[in-house]
């Protein structure tokens, strides 16, 4: 194995990533050193990228990556289903570690709150074992990590988005709740937009409605499946919610998802819910994301509003195993259109930036 890895490091908002080369660390117990295959640039990478979220010292992002294992450490043999782990397999893995034992893991159910949480992708490098992003050669798995060896039949490219984006939305409609025949409005068609449209149609789910204010993603989403898209920028907000009640028989939808990272959308998201509606907010997570609401509305209404973040390991797990059923059924391979090296790191964020595609990966 090789002694010193590349890495793209960011430094700070407006400044240009440094490459810098750290040591391997030596394989602890329980934990995994791998090789990584692929990162793609999430939308809260993003949000680092330009300012919006401040992260503590030099941070090596991506945290939506796929490995393949180089060195086991002692006492790790299988992944989190059972299935052997060697040298060479593929894998994906959870976005944290967390530590199973405080009051966030244990009595509220919600491990990605954990007390002592470690997220890939958002940690300083400066410590050691400095590998904790997707944007390097190689990646340090801590023990404790929920890994999933990747099936054969499932591309790099399919598999890569899923360890945030899809697990997010598996969870997200667990969370919420989705009847047979209920009609849906999804405010963004980025990638957990279009990650919903899959799962919505999988679940059973009525007229499916797509927003957004680029054609090249609301095309995306029709070829996903969606029944109706919205340019927003050609409406006004009035005019959107008239179109929404239009679209469900006067009622108005009985789920809104705000997947948009606007948090300007989400009072237009709860005029568009019929009596007894439902809100889930996912794509708002960044500092300052303000929106005001009246609270009359909410209450003669009788809304719901939920939001969700991240996921736990079951829902990782199972959004592999959506990705296995349904693969060849949704254009999953036109999530990623663009592919750079490490050393085109800037270019790959300012591409990512610009939305001209849902994900663009960075191959170390």
């Amino acid at each position: 194995m090789k002694a010193k890895v590349k890495a793209a490091v960011f430094i700070g908002n407006g400044k240009p990533f440094e490459i810098r080369e750290f040591p391997v660390p030596e394989v602890g117990y329980g934990a995994i050193i791998a090789k990584v295959r692929m990162s793609t640039i999430c939308g809260s990478d993003l949000h680092t990228w330009k300012g919006k979220r401040k992260m503590a010292g030099p941070v090596i992002l991506g945290h939506e990556i796929l490995g393949e294992i180089k060195e086991l450490g002692r006492g790790i043999k299988t992944d989190v289903m059972g299935k052997p782990l060697n040298v060479g397999d593929r894998i994906t893995w959870t976005i944290m570690v967390n530590c199973g034992r405080c009051y966030y893991c244990c009595i509220k159910q919600i491990p990605q709150k954990c007390i002592n949480l470690y997220k890939y992708g958002h940690e300083t490098c400066t410590d050691p074992p400095h590998l904790n992003g997707g944007l390097a050669e190689y990646i340090y798995i801590k023990e404790g990590t929920g890994v999933f060896k990747v099936p054969d039949e499932l591309s790099d490219e399919e598999v890569t988005p899923i360890n945030c984006a899809l697990a997010t939305m598996v969870n997200g409609l667990e969370t919420i709740g989705i009847g047979i025949n209920e009609n849906v409005v999804i405010q963004g068609a980025g990638l957990l937009g279009i990650y919903t449209i899959s799962l919505l149609k999988e679940l059973g789910a009525g007229k499916i409605i797509s927003i957004d204010i680029n054609d090249y993603r609301l095309k995306i989403a029709e070829e996903f499946g969606t029944d109706c898209i919205i340019n927003s920028s050609d409406y006004s907000s009035d005019k959107i919610i008239r179109e929404i009640k239009n679209l469900t028989n006067g009622y108005g939808a009985d789920l809104v998802i705000e997947v948009s990272g606007n948090p300007a959308v989400i009072p237009q998201g709860i005029g568009m819910l019929c009596m007894g509606g439902r809100y889930l907010i996912a794509g708002s997570v960044f500092p300052e994301a303000n929106f005001t609401l009246d609270g009359n509305l909410v209450t003669t209404k009788m809304v719901t509003i939920k939001g969700i973040h991240n996921y736990n390991t079951g829902h990782l797990g199972e959004a592999l195993r959506f990705m296995v059923r349904v693969h060849k059924k949704y254009p999953f391979k036109k999530i990623i259109e663009y592919k750079f090296s490490l050393n085109e790191i800037d270019e790959a964020f300012n591409i990512s930036a610009r939305q001209k595609a849902l994900r663009v990966a960075v191959i170390p």
